[in-house]
């Protein structure tokens, strides 16, 4: 095995994420949120039928015990469908700012439940890097000081009880995932099925609420299905692939530390491509969160 794989891997999947984060927000504006949420994992079933057809020689798994489906069921119902549903609810409840920051809590779960029920253990340099990514991404996020402008007491209660279940279904969906992939069952494999059944999932919901035919015409208009396509690609098909294989071969609390920095990652895109003013926060987050970086990639 190729040293620090799974850490790799859980960086590259943050790179993904942050960037199809911003092809998401810029069509979730038109098409709507949930219309993009079931748009992308169709799209992204499709991407990865044809990446498991080329690296694997099949377009879909040739074979699965029922065990390892029913973790790969469980993972995907807890992460793809109730945990990305809460998370959605808590973006427009609090707004994306105070979700990301209960999502950060995600690393400090994965690493305790991972103790707990893997026996993964991490030495010092590893404690403190991940002590330093979770600061350095709470840096960033909390940049603007305070909760939302008009945000009531039982709305901000509600909001962040879908953002910690957010955070609970991401750890859920990675320890469960964690179980089907102990034997070195192929990563690719897990994310088409996972993706398969929150596909199953999501569009079944519409169909029952009648929305099939309002989301297929919205997803394949001239201006978003381009753009959702490529986001799905790169987030929900690439990214999600490098997120199993990084829980597959990396500890969980290293894995989910790396796979938290898209709010760094993106801070890092606006100073330095598009050139739009930072505050002092966003930078020493940053230097922070890339230390322990550094931190868990060092032998």
């Amino acid at each position: 095995m190729i040293p620090l794989f799974g850490e790799a891997a859980a960086f590259t999947a943050a790179l993904c994420w942050a960037t199809s984060s911003m092809i998401f927000s810029n069509i979730g504006g038109k098409a709507g949120a949930q219309t993009v949420n079931r748009g992308r994992l169709a799209c992204s079933i499709v991407c990865l039928t044809v990446l498991h057809w080329i690296l694997e020689g099949h377009p879909w798994p040739s074979s699965v015990s029922w065990e390892q489906m029913g973790w790969l069921s469980l993972s995907s119902i807890l992460g793809l469908v109730i945990g990305d549903a809460m998370l959605f609810q808590a973006f427009v409840m609090i707004g994306a700012r105070l979700s990301m920051l209960l999502m950060s809590t995600v690393p400090i779960m994965g690493a305790l439940l991972a103790w707990l029920l893997f026996g993964e253990t991490l030495r010092p340099i590893e404690i403190t890097g991940i002590a330093c990514g979770v600061g350095g991404v709470l840096l960033v996020i909390l940049g603007k000081k305070g909760r939302p402008l008009g945000l009531g007491g039982r709305q901000y209660v509600v909001g962040i009880l879908f953002g910690f279940g957010g955070a609970v279904g991401q750890v859920a969906n990675l320890i469960t995932a964690k179980y089907a992939l102990i034997d070195g069952y192929s990563a690719l494999s897990a994310t088409w099925i996972r993706t398969l059944v929150a596909v199953l999932a999501m569009w079944g919901v519409a169909l029952v609420l009648g929305r099939v035919r309002r989301t297929v015409t919205a997803c394949i208009a001239p201006d978003v299905g381009k753009w959702l396509f490529l986001g799905a690609l790169i987030g929900p098909a690439v990214g999600v692939w490098l997120s199993m294989l990084a829980v597959q071969n990396a500890n969980v609390g290293i894995a989910s530390t790396l796979m938290a920095l898209p709010p760094v990652l993106l801070i890092v895109y606006e100073g330095a491509v598009l050139r739009k003013p930072v505050g002092w926060q966003a930078v020493a987050g940053t230097c922070l969160a890339f230390a322990g970086v550094a931190l868990l990639f060092a032998n």
